[in-house]
């Protein structure tokens, strides 16, 4: 017995999969702005906003944030896409045992 399934439906299947397991499309990350908050969340687990400020933004000084030092009352802002990307090249080079 051969089972057949045609594209569409095998499209719909993966997507469903990949949105159960939380997974986000990478051009869906294009033009999207995130708080340091979601960063650290997304891309630093189980570390803090904190932890990202003092290992990640202060010491590589990243393009991909906007106003990396805002004062009172201020707010930082994260290019979700670039950050994603340079996240990902640079993991290595971050100490993610510091404290």
């Amino acid at each position: 017995m051969q089972l057949t399934i045609d594209s569409s439906e095998l499209t719909q299947a993966v997507d469903e999969v990949m949105k159960k397991r939380g997974y986000v499309p990478e051009n869906a990350l294009i033009g999207r702005t995130i708080g340091i908050k979601e960063f650290a969340k997304k891309y630093a687990k189980p570390h803090g906003i904190a932890w990202v400020k003092a290992n990640i933004l202060y010491p590589f000084e990243p393009d991909w944030c906007s106003n990396i030092h805002p004062g009172k009352g201020g707010k930082i802002t994260i290019f979700e896409y670039p950050a994603a990307i340079w996240m990902n090249e640079h993991r290595k080079e971050i100490d993610w045992n510091a404290k």
